[in-house]
């Protein structure tokens, strides 16, 4: 129950993070919400209210939801950053390396495909998911729908959707990032920019 509620907090609009505490006997203690400077905070705690009540049928007192604001801006430099990517030619397979970074630490992600210049973008993007799965120490929650190189107005960027499985919910995330100097670099940000606040909410 406590995961599923805060699954559904987190997916209220301007919510950035949430922490359900039960009771001994699993009713609900607290709520602890994060979220973004300039939501009105009673409206958010009366649609928290709303949608556990509509989903669980339970009715919560607002008093045992404490909600803190931070500037969003502040909140995602708390993010998964890119370190290196590496592409590695192996016979006729193409081997994609993608380190991310986060206060201090790292985390890897590798993925092999046979030579293509459309694997070679899909090999990024899915080691760039694994290095996100091995953050948040869970796998098999994320996969890669689809990642397409585009252009607008005469600038070329890539488009990805990610797939996201977690506690029985299920929702196709979307993503993108201009291409400035390097392709594979604009293609791991294409997929941090999918999931970064979505795995924000999960740690």
């Amino acid at each position: 129950m406590e995961e599923e509620i805060k699954s559904l907090v987190c997916r209220i609009p301007d919510v950035l993070h949430c922490k359900v505490i039960l009771g001994d006997n699993s009713e609900i203690q607290d709520i602890h919400v994060l979220c973004a400077t300039g939501r009105n905070i009673k409206q958010l705690v009366r649609d928290i209210q709303s949608a556990v009540s509509a989903k669980f049928n339970i009715e919560i007192d607002y008093k045992i939801i404490s909600v803190a604001q931070i500037e969003e801006g502040d909140y995602k430099e708390n993010r998964l950053k890119i370190g290196s990517i590496s592409m590695i030619n192996m016979d006729n397979s193409l081997k994609a390396v993608v380190i991310l970074e986060n206060e201090g630490k790292t985390y890897e992600g590798t993925s092999i495909k046979v030579k293509s210049i459309t694997n070679k973008y899909k090999a990024v993007a899915e080691a760039t998911i694994l290095g996100i799965e091995s953050f948040i120490n869970t796998s098999g929650i994320f996969y890669l729908e689809g990642i397409e190189k585009a252009k607008i107005t005469g600038r070329d960027f890539f488009l990805c959707l990610v797939g996201y499985t977690y506690k029985n919910t299920e929702n196709i995330l979307i993503g993108s990032s201009l291409i400035k100097t390097d392709e594979n670099e604009a293609v791991a940000k294409s997929i941090l920019d999918a999931l970064n606040r979505t795995i924000s909410k999960i740690v």
